[in-house]
């Protein structure tokens, strides 16, 4: 059977597939809790990884709205180890992405702008039960 979550996996794949070497995609809800994540045992604990996609977010909005800067469509936060890109998918809905140290955030755009249309109409698919 068809589930919103199997589906939600099903794309997340497909990001990992395309994106240069992810070290996780994680889709995390308003709350904070991670509704999907490949690989299912990320480096960084899930726990961590839905409270920094809601910490970048928080802060980047702000940061966004200081400067009168629109709405807030993503987030880098880049260290000499890894890199945390956050985008901002829709209303309390953020996709978080561990990149390497060495990966240009910027090369993951096209590919994601193909993918995230398609996470996008998972969330919002009505899925029923089947008896």
């Amino acid at each position: 059977m068809i589930t919103r979550q199997s589906e939600l996996l099903r794309v997340l794949n497909e990001i990992v597939d395309v994106l240069p070497s992810p070290q996780w995609v994680a889709l995390v809800d308003a709350n904070g809790l991670v509704l999907a994540c490949v690989p299912e045992e990320p480096p960084i604990h899930q726990d961590r990884i839905s409270a920094m996609a809601a910490v970048s977010e928080m802060n980047a909005s702000r940061v966004v709205k200081e400067i009168d800067g629109g709405q807030l469509r993503f987030s880098i936060i880049a260290g000499s180890s890894r890199q945390l890109l956050t985008l901002s998918l829709v209303e309390g809905c953020l996709l978080s992405i561990g990149l390497g140290p060495g990966v240009s955030a910027r090369s993951t755009f096209g590919p994601l702008s193909k993918k995230v249309p398609e996470l996008l109409e998972t969330l919002n698919r009505r899925f029923t039960r089947q008896s």
